[in-house]
């Protein structure tokens, strides 16, 4: 009977029309701010997969590219209010909010992606201790997208000499911009979304990014020469709100997790992938790679300089002192 009665309401639901769906418990906007060609974009998806898969569709992602949402630092204090749940942001624009992740960006603190990648997991744990408190977030993943390139349309960098007097842009972060007065240069902070503009209209002559985003930003069309300076890896944190996460059930909160940490393996091998592609198209639509400066050494021994100078900006000396070992160690194994 129980099931003639089922069969009956089934088949008055389908006279009205199809069969109601089951709405998800929670939703999740996940903001970024690049575009749907960049690995960002693509690890992001990987994150949705994996989350509603994890989840069984409890949780519905919905991904917003192209800084829709608003600035990356815009939406990172709507993290920490809770009115967004989550974003790929690069992390100097979090280390406004949240100083400990700075960590991340002391200049050539490694010399490899593998290096980066091994510090990058070892410190979520640590960090995740810290940016609760900080800025009401919490890492579920490290994205990278390979070492920041130098680019610019004036000419080819080879030496510090060479540098002297190319007006930069860089990320609106202290150790960004100490590590390039360093180097000679009056650096020119400026926000993501002016970038473009900035280069075409002769603002400033160059700015430094990965290979791939010469490629999704398309710099191409307004840069001429790139110079491997190595001195710093694009990473950026998938974060989520610590409202957001703490209102979860448990095994919810293990499955963010467990997709974060995947989603992160799966986006480092797209950018792998990307980097070299990016690094031939780049070559063929005429720009001049010129590889690392030939005085390497040198501008490496003035940015490590200052990494005393940069406690205050990243957690204090106590933190700084710890994450090296971590990242050392890691590094190590």
């Amino acid at each position: 009977m129980n099931i003639l009665k089922t069969a009956i309401a089934a088949a008055a639901l389908s006279a009205l029309g199809a069969l109601p769906t089951l709405a998800a418990d929670y939703t999740l906007r996940l903001s970024h701010g690049d575009n749907e060609n960049n690995p960002t974009h693509m690890g992001a998806v990987k994150f949705k997969e994996l989350v509603e898969e994890y989840t069984d569709g409890r949780i519905e992602v919905q991904i917003f590219p192209s800084n829709q949402l608003g600035s990356e630092q815009e939406v990172a204090q709507a993290l920490r209010m809770g009115s967004i749940e989550g974003e790929i942001l690069y992390t100097g624009n979090l280390v406004p909010l949240a100083p400990s992740v700075g960590v991340m960006m002391l200049p050539y603190a490694f010399t490899s992606t593998e290096e980066a990648h091994a510090a990058m997991d070892a410190l979520k744990g640590p960090l995740n201790e810290r940016l609760p408190k900080e800025a009401g977030v919490r890492v579920l993943g490290y994205f990278e997208k390979g070492f920041r390139v130098l680019t610019n349309s004036e000419r080819e960098v080879k030496t510090l000499d060479d540098l002297q007097g190319l007006k930069i842009r860089v990320s609106k972060n202290n150790i960004a911009i100490k590590t390039f007065q360093s180097w000679g240069l009056d650096p020119i902070p400026m926000a993501w979304a002016e970038v473009f503009p900035a280069l075409q209209q002769g603002v400033i002559d160059g700015q430094e990014n990965p290979y791939t985003t010469a490629i999704s930003s398309k710099f191409f069309e307004v840069q001429k020469y790139i110079t491997e300076i190595h001195y710093l890896i694009w990473s950026g944190p998938i974060i989520v709100s610590e409202r957001f996460y703490q209102g979860l059930p448990e095994d919810l909160q293990e499955a963010l997790n467990r997709a974060g940490e995947e989603a992160a393996l799966h986006e480092r091998q797209v950018s792998a992938e990307e980097t070299a592609a990016a690094k031939e198209e780049l070559v063929e639509l005429g720009m001049v790679l010129s590889g690392a400066p030939e005085d390497e050494a040198k501008w490496q021994e003035a940015a490590k300089a200052l990494w005393p100078s940069f406690a205050d900006d990243i957690g204090g000396a106590e933190w700084v002192e710890q994450a090296s070992k971590i990242m050392e160690e890691a590094i190590a194994k």
